[in-house]
């Protein structure tokens, strides 16, 4: 009975691990399509966190929902603002802001996070990479190009994380995500050099 449980929660973990791996390459290549795939991803790798402990990991997924909702609205033809979105990079006056808004949301939200979940996994990275990826996702929907910066750096540090809570089918996922984070950096500044020409 162990084994058929552990076997369905890999299947699903493996499920959510492809859905994210398509959402990534998608948005590296600057297609709408990656955030109703974001949206499936969030659904299922919501159920996979909650079930490994990773609650805040799992809070996180409901977080993307809604920046993926406003990210595949902000950049379809449904945004009465919409002429063509161009990628461009984070303006410097708010670039403090975010920075405070960060450090802001982390910190409040680990000393709430250990109150309400006191059996929660590695709740301080936990919730440092769940502030981080939550910048990154609000940079990417606003085609910031340095978003990418932010998922290189969650990337790297999400590996040991889940490698440590013995998802290691995500944590290979991440790795893979590194170098697909890289890979979308470059293809962003590819696109944004070509839309100044």
């Amino acid at each position: 009975m162990f084994q058929e449980v552990l076997s369905i929660q890999i299947l699903i973990e493996g499920i959510a691990s492809l859905l994210s791996l398509a959402c990534v390459i998608l948005a590296a290549q600057n297609k709408i399509a990656n955030w109703p795939v974001a949206i499936l991803a969030s659904l299922v790798y919501a159920y996979v966190f909650y079930q490994n402990r990773f609650f805040s990991e799992t809070y996180l997924q409901f977080i993307f929902i809604g920046f993926q909702s406003y990210g595949w609205w902000f950049w379809s033809k449904f945004n009465p603002q919409k002429t063509e979105q161009n990628i461009k990079h984070t303006p410097t006056n708010h670039k403090p802001l975010i920075l405070l808004g960060f450090i802001t949301f982390y910190l409040t939200w680990y000393f709430i996070y250990i109150r309400i979940n006191p059996d929660a996994r590695l709740p301080l990275l936990d919730c440092f990479l769940t502030a981080l990826s939550i910048t990154a996702l609000f940079m990417q929907a606003k085609r910031w190009i340095e978003n990418w910066y932010l998922w290189i750096l969650a990337d790297i540090l999400y590996v040991p994380m889940f490698i440590m809570g013995d998802q290691y089918i995500t944590a290979s996922l991440y790795f893979i995500f590194i170098g697909l984070a890289t890979k979308g950096y470059f293809m962003w500044k590819s696109e944004m050099k070509k839309a100044s020409n």
